[in-house]
């Protein structure tokens, strides 16, 4: 097969001969079989389930294989009967992976997680996909991170992986939830706001009920709404979204309209994708 072909392929999936059809230069005699999806997936191992609140969970599991995560991406977990659902990658420790997953009403994958999951539970893995993370060359450019529900995970993921790697400017941590018992990082955000200098965070409520937040280091507010009133326009800005898919697209249309770089807006919303479906960054 030709040079580049199997770029950005797994070891094990270059070992099966896989190949990337759109890099690949076809050759004479090079004949192609369709890919087993079983080979898509890694074993992995629920490690434990840690409940940070009544309707949030921290999901921490081991994958049989070293995927190279990084937080900001998102995986597809599949259970026994291959019920799949995607998360977000909150944290990566070598081929421990920390997801955080929130209670959906009548959610299928989400309350067996919950309700009946136990340690040592056997799952499969499939990804990481998606550009929403931090990079070395960002290290000049102010940081706007809006997480939404538990997509305050995922952006507190990458502002930890931005200071490991010795970031330069400003960052900007925004967290949206209805309730302010939902500001489940609140203590953590404070901390490492407390920790660095240039570390900055805003707990929003975006419930319509007015609601008495004295005392309470939050504010009833979009958390969007807030970042475009504190953040003007300059081409050093760089957003990052995570979370809900509606407020996440929501958010990055009014960004772009608001005169923010398309590609300076990095978009995490949470929705299930089948790999085989999605373009490859």
């Amino acid at each position: 097969m030709s040079t580049g072909s199997q770029r950005g392929l797994s070891a094990r999936l270059k070992a099966n001969h896989y190949l990337c059809a759109c890099q690949c230069i076809p050759a004479e005699g090079l004949k192609l079989k369709t890919v087993l999806e079983q080979d898509l997936f890694v074993s992995a191992q629920l490690v434990e389930r840690i409940f940070m609140t009544d309707n949030m969970m921290k999901l921490v599991v081991k994958v049989s294989e070293n995927l190279n995560c990084l937080a900001g991406q998102y995986i597809n977990l599949r259970r026994y009967d291959g019920l799949t659902r995607s998360y977000a990658i909150a944290k990566v420790d070598g081929n421990v992976i920390e997801l955080h997953v929130s209670r959906k009403y009548n959610g299928q994958l989400s309350g067996w997680l919950f309700n009946t999951a136990s340690n040592g539970e056997q799952l499969l893995i499939q990804g990481p996909l998606g550009q929403c993370v931090y990079k070395a060359e960002y290290q000049q450019d102010k940081l706007i991170l809006i997480g939404h529900g538990a997509g305050i995970g995922a952006a507190m993921g990458i502002v930890e992986q931005a200071l490991s790697m010795s970031h330069q400017a400003e960052i900007y941590l925004y967290h949206g939830a209805r309730t302010v018992e939902e500001l489940y990082l609140q203590k953590r955000c404070l901390s490492l706001m407390l920790a660095h200098k240039n570390v900055h965070y805003r707990a929003c409520i975006t419930a319509s009920a007015q609601t008495d937040l004295t005392g309470l280091r939050c504010q009833q507010v979009q958390p969007f709404e807030l970042a475009a009133r504190e953040h003007p326009i300059s081409r050093h800005n760089r957003v990052f979204l995570c979370g809900e898919p509606e407020a996440v697209v929501k958010a990055q249309q009014q960004a772009f309209l608001d005169g923010f770089e398309y590609s300076k807006i990095h978009v995490l919303p949470f929705e299930y994708k089948d790999l085989r479906s999605v373009k490859r960054g």
